[in-house]
C-alpha cells in the first residue's frame, strides 16, 4: 500500500490543469468529513435530505479520532506542498475577520437552542452577498454547493431536496488550519461558493458569499454567516475528539484591526472606517 506521503505526491503529479486532484485517500467524501466534524454531543445528524438520530458509541469516536489524526497528517503535508513560499500559516493573533465588512458580530456561542447549544458565532449583515473570508490559511477539506430546499411556515418546516454540504449548513465549506490544528465551518452561503475540496487558501481569501441556505432559510433568520470553530480536545471521556471553541475574542480583535470605529461629528457616535 502506498504511504500517505506517496499518495500526496501522486496527487500532485497527476493534478489536472484548472485545479488540484482530490483523491479520496487524502480528501474523503464530504459526508464522511461532516460525520468526523460532528462531535460527541451532536446526536442529531443533519446529513442527506432527512435528519436522523444517530448517536455515537465510544468505539466509533475512538475510530473517528484515529481516522482524523491520519487525515490531518496528510492535509499538513498537502498544505506544505501546495502553499510553497506564497502562503504562510496564520497564528491566531493574525487571524482575519471572516467577512469583508464590519457587520454585526454576535457572541452567541453556546446560546440555548431547541436541539442543543449553538456552539458557533453568527455575523449579520444588512444584505446578503457580502464576501466570506478565510480567517487563516489552510486547506479546504469539504465543500458543498447547489443546496436545494427551503422553509414551509406550515407543514414540514425546513426541507432539503439535495445539494450543499448538509441539510442544515446549506452551501458550506470546512477549512483545516494546519497552524492551530483547528477547523472552520462556514455555513448558509449563496450558491456559487468560491472554493472546492483540495483548495489551499491564504488568510483573507474569499470562500463564498453570505446567503440564506440551510436552516437560515427559515423566516426571520436574517442574512448572516454561521461560523463554527473546533479543535481537538477531550469530551464525553474521549481524548482527541473535535470540541467547539469560541473564536469571538480573535474575531473581535481582527474586526478592530480591519474595520475600526472612528469618531464622527455627532456627539457620542462612531462609525466604521472604510477599508
Amino acid at each position: 500500500m502506498l504511504s500517505p506521503i506517496l499518495l500526496v505526491a501522486a496527487a500532485l503529479a497527476y493534478a489536472p490543469q484548472g485545479g488540484p486532484a482530490v483523491p479520496d485517500s487524502v480528501f474523503p467524501p464530504g459526508g464522511e468529513v461532516m460525520r468526523l466534524f460532528t462531535d460527541c454531543d451532536e446526536a442529531r445528524w443533519p446529513f442527506g435530505t432527512e435528519e436522523r438520530f444517530v448517536p455515537k458509541t465510544t468505539g466509533e469516536l475512538d475510530s473517528a479520532v484515529a481516522r482524523l489524526r491520519a487525515l490531518e497528517a496528510s492535509w499538513r503535508r498537502y498544505f506544505t506542498a501546495r502553499a510553497g513560499d506564497s502562503i504562510a500559516a496564520t497564528p491566531k493573533a493574525a487571524w482575519r475577520y471572516p467577512i469583508a465588512q464590519r457587520g454585526r458580530l454576535l457572541n452567541n456561542f453556546n446560546n440555548p437552542r431547541v436541539d442543543g447549544p449553538h456552539e458557533a458565532l453568527d455575523v449579520f449583515v444588512q444584505r446578503e452577498g457580502v464576501a466570506v473570508r478565510a480567517p487563516a490559511a489552510g486547506v479546504v477539506i469539504a465543500a458543498g454547493d447547489g443546496w436545494r430546499g427551503g422553509w414551509e411556515r406550515r407543514g414540514r418546516g425546513l426541507y432539503h431536496e439535495g445539494g450543499g454540504l448538509s441539510r442544515r449548513a446549506g452551501n458550506a465549506a470546512i477549512l483545516f488550519d494546519p497552524e492551530s490544528g483547528g477547523y472552520f465551518l462556514f455555513s448558509h452561503m449563496q450558491e456559487g461558493i468560491g472554493v472546492r475540496t483540495g483548495d489551499v487558501v491564504a488568510a483573507g481569501a474569499a470562500v463564498g458569499r453570505i446567503g440564506h441556505t440551510g436552516n437560515a432559510s427559515r423566516p426571520g433568520a436574517g442574512r448572516h454567516l454561521h461560523i463554527a470553530y473546533k479543535e481537538p480536545g477531550t469530551a464525553c471521556g474521549v481524548p482527541g475528539v473535535l470540541v467547539p471553541v469560541n473564536p469571538y475574542r480573535w474575531f473581535r480583535l481582527a474586526r478592530e484591526r480591519e474595520f475600526p470605529l472612528v469618531p464622527t461629528r455627532a456627539a457620542g457616535r462612531r462609525t466604521a472606517a472604510r477599508p
